[in-house]
């Protein structure tokens, strides 16, 4: 009896090999009060010896009628409507094979399999098929060689190597008329040829300007071969010659001394000066006049060591091949609490209307915000599900275990790690996949933003707002992303309307901070060029760059420096600007990335170790150690507002 169960479940488990890979199986997640409805609970009704349960389609049908996207079989209800047969076979996977404690056969060819095994045959039986086998071949007559079909062994990647082909992106152009301009009445007037000269009108020739385009590219093949030539030189020689120089001081005599101090021409000059040199003495005793306050801002480099050749030095790198494929990340956080924890989250690489437009296409990717750490670059610590695509995520201040994200479509999710704790804690422990979070609640779709949320900001527990306000969306008031492409800066008081407006950017501003330090200085990015404003301050901004060779695209303030702030470009440069040394350029740049950043956060580890985490256009983020130059602050920085200066 024992061999006949241990030869079942060999072939059980080949049967199950043979589908590995195919999509008649699908894992599904059987909670207890399905396995109540459709009789097949765990070690009751289905069991490791007894795992086939038979369900008909009818039942499932209604319970996905009663139940609808509660019902665990939501997630393949196409495949139950398209399936062919009355009954559906379910099979108890009590060693998690295919990931969860139930699959679904989808096949009816796969479902006889499982169900009705075939039967290995004895040894005697195959020696004597071998036998047959042998003796039928010695009988069979020569038959000429079949053509086979044709099978890859790698020379048509060299033939592929050495073809040219079209490397340069295409150029798209989308043109748009005003709708009102279709169909518009034309009319058309006489030409009276006395108004012409002579009363001639003549279609004079120009020159066509199509055949006078310069070719830039061609594949032509050229051969360069060295030209040798023989030639000469000499130098002129001089004779060298010995020569020697002594010098002596002038000084005066003793006689011309004595004279000199007695004089009357320096007892008049004494007399005249005395006073304006006491005068002087006692304002340097006071205060230096000569000494500059802004300089002394600057850090001397003299006693730092030098400048470092490499401004922010590369820790790590961050990608996974399955979520963030084919997109870009969106909004990077490190975790408030655990030290090393930094969470991502990635959107695809489309504009809103085609993001629309593809929508049911999205469906099939699944969205997450994935959590990394640094002492495990691998793979990453912690998923949570996301329905849509993440524009921005924040950490509650009061439980960092509850994250609230913005949505594409405008809802605003509640996403909680609490119960994964330990996971983030310690990332060294033994794991095979990431654990995946489904979210815990999701504002109503007809209750949400028109347009994607941008930005989110959670608010103390004893804060109100009197006021209805929409806050960081394309369709209502620009906060951090204003929908015109002239973007301007507004400073909105909740008991009045805007009372300035300055027009500062050229395009989106992608980046609104408050400085960590001064509460009333912000910085604004968007567009070629950035600009400081303080709040007091109504005629316009403090200090404005001038535009840039690229676009800046994302940007953050330093946490340990007042006068320092990164800002990342789209040729995937960081610009590193340092206001006590340059005010006018960036101190320094440093390319991180092929593609443009798309996300900065700074980070401090320790007091002697700083990071800075940069995200770039094809999903990958990159870690840097910040260097020490730009990590220490320098004299009378901190503490000391230096704006008010500028």
């Amino acid at each position: 009896m024992f061999m006949f169960k241990q030869h079942f479940e060999f072939v059980y488990q080949g049967i199950l090999l043979s589908f590995t890979g195919h999509t008649e199986i699908f894992p599904l997640v059987f909670t207890t009060q399905t396995q109540e409805i459709f009789n097949c609970r765990v070690d009751e009704d289905v069991t490791e010896e007894n795992c086939f349960k038979i369900i008909k389609k009818e039942d499932i049908i209604q319970d996905l009628k009663r139940r609808a996207k509660i019902s665990d079989f939501y997630p393949i209800k196409n495949v139950i409507l398209e399936y062919p047969g009355e009954e559906l076979l379910v099979v108890l996977d009590a060693n998690f094979q295919y990931g969860q404690n139930f699959y679904l056969v989808a096949s009816e060819e796969a479902k006889e399999n499982l169900l009705n095994p075939p039967e290995i045959a004895e040894e005697k039986q195959e020696e004597n098929e071998e036998e047959h086998i042998e003796e039928i071949l010695e009988i069979e007559p020569y038959r000429p060689p079949v053509q086979k079909p044709w099978v890859s062994l790698g020379s048509e990647k060299e033939v592929e190597e050495e073809s040219v082909k079209d490397t340069v992106t295409k150029i798209k152009y989308m043109i748009s008329r005003v709708r009102r301009k279709f169909g518009a009445p034309i009319t058309f007037t006489d030409n009276n040829a006395s108004d012409v000269k002579d009363s001639y009108v003549e279609c004079t020739s120009y020159q066509d300007k199509t055949f006078s385009i310069k070719m830039l590219e061609k594949d032509v093949g050229v051969q360069m071969v060295p030209k040798v030539k023989e030639s000469g030189t000499q130098t002129k020689w001089t004779y060298p010659k010995n020569a020697a120089t002594q010098y002596a001081p002038r000084q005066l005599s003793d006689e011309e001394k004595e004279e000199c101090l007695s004089s009357e021409k320096l007892k008049g000059f004494l007399t005249s000066v005395h006073l304006r040199m006491e005068i002087a003495l006692q304002q340097n005793a006071i205060m230096n006049p000569f000494f500059d306050d802004w300089k002394a801002l600057a850090e001397d480099e003299s006693s730092s060591g030098g400048k470092p050749d490499v401004y922010l030095q590369a820790y790590e790198s961050f990608t996974d091949l399955r979520y963030p494929k084919d997109r870009t990340i969106s909004c990077v956080c490190w975790h408030p609490n655990i030290d090393g924890i930094i969470a991502v989250s990635a959107r695809q690489r489309l504009a809103y209307e085609e993001h629309v437009n593809l929508s049911d296409k999205s469906l099939l990717q699944q969205s997450a915000i994935l959590f990394w750490s640094i002492s495990d670059p691998i793979q990453p610590q912690l998923l949570l599900e996301c329905p849509e695509d993440i524009y921005c995520f924040q950490f509650s201040p009061s439980d960092p275990n509850i994250i609230a994200g913005g949505c594409i479509n405008g809802q605003v999710l509640i996403l909680c790690s609490r119960i994964n704790l330990d996971i983030l804690t310690f990332p060294c422990s033994i794991k095979i996949r990431p654990p995946l979070v489904k979210p815990c609640a999701d504002s109503p779709i007809e209750h949400a933003h028109k347009k994607p949320v941008t930005d989110i900001i959670w608010l103390l527990n004893y804060f109100e707002v009197s006021l209805k306000i929409y806050f960081s969306s394309f369709y209502c008031f620009p906060s951090i992303l204003p929908q015109k492409p002239e973007s301007t800066a507004f400073f909105i008081p909740l008991d009045q309307k805007h009372a300035q407006k300055h027009t500062v950017h050229t395009e989106t501003i992608n980046t609104l901070q408050r400085s960590p330090f001064f509460k009333d200085i912000v910085l604004s990015i968007g567009g070629r060029n950035f600009a400081i404003w303080k709040e007091e301050v109504t005629y316009g901004a403090i200090l404005q760059s001038s535009c840039s060779s690229g676009r800046y695209t994302a940007g953050r303030w330093s946490l340990t420096r007042p006068g320092v702030f990164f800002i990342g470009r789209d040729d995937g440069n960081v610009d590193i600007w340092d206001l006590l040394k340059k005010t006018h350029e960036p101190s320094y740049f440093q390319n991180i990335s092929e593609s443009k950043i798309t996300f900065i956060s700074p980070w401090i580890a320790s007091s002697k170790q700083h990071f800075l985490a940069v995200s770039d256009d094809l999903g990958v983020l990159h870690v840097l150690e910040i260097c020490q130059a730009l990590s220490d602050p320098s004299m009378n920085e901190v503490g000391k507002n230096f704006y008010s200066s500028l």
